[in-house]
């Protein structure tokens, strides 16, 4: 994953602004602006990325950060925390049932689609919190109810919303023995627990975030709710990668269900398409349900409706599998695919981002440069509210009616071309002493 991930960032292909946010907001630490990004400060007018997401968790990435400040370092952070939760999954596995099971039950958990989706789509710290939860379970199964609550104090700090996963899997445990005035009594300290995580969340989107922005910007996605066909197939596609075998058990339905409903209920369909970072909580959750759901039911009993149910998780991560060499000429419209080709012209767009980097000199350039540029303060993906140094684009991808006249609007009649190669275009504004000689 870290190589593939690599590749998709050495042919330009993070398109989606998100893996350039996050490289940007941490590089705000080293220009003493911290969390800063100019996409959110454009879009919403906040200066903060907690004016968008509250995501604590990213003050701990700031010491590597600052060691490797670098897009790649995200994406090697990444791909090491979602690759140890296919260890921590076996773990959870071995502990619960034996090592022969663990190991069949994880195979089709280190080849889920959305697991790997999660991985290459862009950067997200959303992707700590994986191997979190599962650890978290492990803490469960082991007894360890002080290392599970300080594992679910770092999971809220994750991101606004994991509150939801963390009420789920301690309400979960908690009614494990069933649900009576005697079980809720033992297990009292597991509801405060999620209750307490409940009244967080709501801290964090109503408080917290309209505190550093302007409101919570996300509320908008559940304004008209309601469930269609292709939520439902969705729904049926990533259970079916894990083989049904979450569903088994009613008492799943706990672990479950608010992720679900944060998904399915929502208008945006991004959150119910295979290869997006949106499954972060149900990936790790879903393998829980699939371990206690052989446990419970015995399953190893009956090998060949296992096997069964195996093999066809197997075969849908495969159907559904988020990345392809080349754009597919028959696209599936449940799965955003992480396309493994190189921009035109990237070699020669590599040697001018190596000087603009050295430059202090602000920047418009498109979407996909913007991660590679991200370690800049004054990097820009939008016109809005700027008048940069230098214009950056590849013209033989910049294109469409809307990009066209953003360059001509920012170009005008106050740039000069000083450099054109491969479609690598670069202007600088009249007036500003700059000189490009890249091969």
């Amino acid at each position: 994953m870290i190589y593939l991930s690599f590749l998709k960032f050495r042919y330009f292909a993070y398109k989606s602004f998100d893996l350039g946010i996050f490289t940007q907001s941490l590089a705000g630490f080293l220009h003493g602006r911290p969390l800063f990004n100019t996409v959110e400060w454009q879009l919403y007018g906040v200066s903060n990325h907690f004016g968008v997401h509250f995501q604590p968790i990213l003050f701990l990435l700031v010491p590597i950060f600052a060691l490797f400040p670098s897009a790649k370092t995200l994406l090697v952070i990444q791909s090491i925390a979602l690759g140890s939760s296919v260890l921590l999954a076996y773990l959870l596995a071995k502990k619960v049932l034996d090592e022969r099971l663990a190991i069949v039950l994880t195979a089709p958990y280190a080849f889920n689609s959305s697991l790997i989706g999660i991985n290459l789509f862009e950067f997200h710290p959303v992707s700590l919190a994986v191997p979190l939860f599962l650890l978290a379970a492990i803490f469960l199964v082991d007894g360890r109810e002080r290392a599970f609550i300080l594992t679910s104090v770092l999971l809220l700090s994750v991101k606004e919303d994991t509150f939801l996963g963390v009420i789920s899997l301690s309400l979960w445990w908690a009614l494990r023995d069933g649900f009576s005035s005697g079980v809720l009594k033992r297990n009292v300290r597991f509801i405060v627990l999620s209750i307490i995580a409940g009244v967080y969340g709501l801290i964090a989107i109503k408080v917290i975030i309209p505190h550093f922005g302007n409101g919570y910007i996300y509320g908008y996605l559940y304004k008209h709710v309601g469930i269609n066909g292709r939520k439902l197939a969705y729904f049926l596609l990533f259970n079916l990668s894990f083989g049904l075998l979450p569903l088994f058990i009613p008492r799943n339905w706990v672990l479950l269900a608010l992720p679900w409903l944060e998904n399915l209920l929502a208008s945006r369909p991004s959150q119910y398409t295979f290869g997006f970072h949106y499954p972060y909580m149900l990936v790790p959750l879903s393998f829980i349900g699939t371990v206690f759901a052989v446990k419970g039911l015995e399953l190893w009993k009956v090998k060949k409706i296992l096997s069964v149910l195996i093999a066809l998780a197997l075969v849908t991560s495969w159907a559904t599998m988020p990345v392809a060499e080349k754009p597919p000429k028959k696209l599936f419209p449940l799965v955003y695919y992480s396309v493994l080709q190189p921009a035109p012209g990237y070699k020669t767009a590599w040697a001018v981002v190596d000087v603009l980097l050295k430059t202090n000199l602000s920047v418009y350039t498109q979407p996909i440069f913007y991660p590679a540029l991200a370690v800049k303060e004054n990097v820009y993906v939008y016109p809005a509210k700027v008048r940069p140094d230098l214009v950056f684009v590849d013209v033989k991808t910049y294109h469409g009616r809307l990009y066209l006249v953003r360059l001509r609007e920012m170009v005008g009649g106050r740039y000069v071309l000083v450099y054109s190669k491969n479609g690598i275009e670069v202007y600088k504004r009249v007036g500003v002493k700059f000189q490009l000689n890249a091969p």
